[in-house]
């Protein structure tokens, strides 16, 4: 039914397609120049775009792979090779420069940070698609539509092969094709595992990173980790089944340190952020503690003043205000509060240490004491009463972190 000399590949437009079993020929997959023998197995993992759009990098965790070895030329391995390095140096020296600013300004750090982070995601994407050799188009279970050949690499594939009925293409028997080598296969399999825990890392990195340099405003890499997790496991499962001999010590140290550092960074962001949590729930009870002797002594406050002349009473009901704002400090200074609160609970503090000063001064008035006493300790009052709305004004206005 098909060509008697299907070689398990053929060209198709811009692409070359071929049988997952196929082994293309040893010419450069860029310009068709001799290989000599060189191969770089390449894992190639497609996702339909509509699937990336709606989901994200979760997505890749369930895409179809593909592995295929590709010939290079000379001239081809060193320029990959140059561009991996030139783009590593650019990561790394992005990431220096945001961790040696640790001390800098609070508006000088900012900007630093999100240099450094645009800089290290742009550098990562150019390592993942500049240099990319090959990228998938299509994968189906039995074939694999590529993307990237030179020109004359495509020209010297031959024509598509016929299709069966249906529309089926052609495959290679499986049989003939040589089993893999033990230990080429457990070398992919670390690999898988490694990178899957890279990128677990990598999240874990960049969330710490924000966490550590942007308070407040952090982003969390569900994405990364996510994917870096399910990619780790799915790999592991594969490298415990590769035969004894071909693991090596060195391979599992390396995933230990990989993974302990990821769990590190990531517990540190979860340790610091359940701290936070607990924190900021300690001082919301402190804030509603104070709020009620707040409430107290303001109302108290009001009924003093609504009345007619001046008495004892009234000096004694002034002394019992002072004590309800005294109560309200005491709570708030006996607090912990957030670092981005801080300001907000000092503020509250002296504001109650003045109404405390404030209602002292009214207590020690008599009924002979003339109008402008009266008047100037209600105008210090009234001050102290703006200052406190300015105070909650600008705690309203303060953005709320995000995640």
């Amino acid at each position: 039914m098909f060509a008697s000399q299907f070689t398990g590949y053929w060209r198709d437009g811009k692409r070359v397609a071929m049988d997952r079993n196929a082994v293309l020929p040893d010419r450069c997959f860029k310009c068709n120049e001799p290989a000599d023998g060189y191969r770089r197995t390449v894992k190639l993992t497609h996702v339909p775009l509509g699937a990336e759009m709606m989901v994200g990098a979760i997505a890749y965790a369930f895409a179809k792979q593909a592995k295929v070895e590709i010939g290079l030329c000379e001239r081809h391995r060193r320029s990959r090779a140059t561009n991996i390095a030139l783009v590593s140096l650019a990561v790394v020296g992005a990431s220096i420069l945001v961790f040696t600013q640790v001390h800098a300004t609070d508006v000088v750090l900012p900007l630093l940070a999100t240099v450094g982070l645009i800089g290290g995601v742009i550098g990562l994407l150019y390592a993942a698609v500049g240099t990319r050799i090959v990228r998938a188009t299509k994968i189906t279970d039995t074939h694999v539509w590529l993307k990237g050949a030179g020109e004359s690499f495509l020209a010297s594939l031959p024509d598509a092969p016929a299709v069966g009925a249906g529309g089926t293409l052609p495959t290679l028997d499986v049989a003939n094709v040589a089993p893999a080598d033990p230990a080429v296969a457990a070398a992919a399999a670390f690999r898988d595992v490694r990178n899957g825990a890279l990128t677990f890392l990598a999240g874990c990195i960049v969330t710490f990173g924000t966490y550590a340099l942007l308070p407040g405003r952090y982003f969390i890499a569900w994405g990364a980790v996510i994917y870096g997790l399910v990619r780790l496991v799915r790999g592991a499962r594969v490298y415990l089944k590769v035969p004894a001999e071909h693991r090596r010590m060195g391979q599992a140290l390396m995933l230990v340190a990989i993974v302990g550092a990821g769990i590190f960074a990531g517990g540190w962001v979860v340790t610091n952020e359940v701290a936070a949590v607990t924190q900021a729930n300690e001082f919301d009870a402190a804030l509603t503690s104070a709020a009620q002797f707040q409430t107290q002594g303001a109302r108290l406050f009001r009924d003093v003043m609504n009345r007619d002349g001046w008495s004892p009473q009234d000096a004694a009901d002034m002394r019992q205000v002072a004590s309800s704002y005294g109560r309200a400090a005491d709570v708030l200074t006996a607090s912990s509060v957030p670092a981005e609160y801080a300001w907000y609970r000092d503020g509250l503090v002296r504001n109650y240490r003045e109404a405390v000063d404030i209602a002292m001064l009214f207590s020690r008035l008599t009924g002979a004491s003339t109008q402008g006493e009266f008047d100037a300790l209600t105008a210090k009052w009234s001050a102290r009463v703006k200052d406190l709305g300015q105070l909650q004004a600008r705690l309203e206005a303060q953005p709320t972190p995000s995640r």
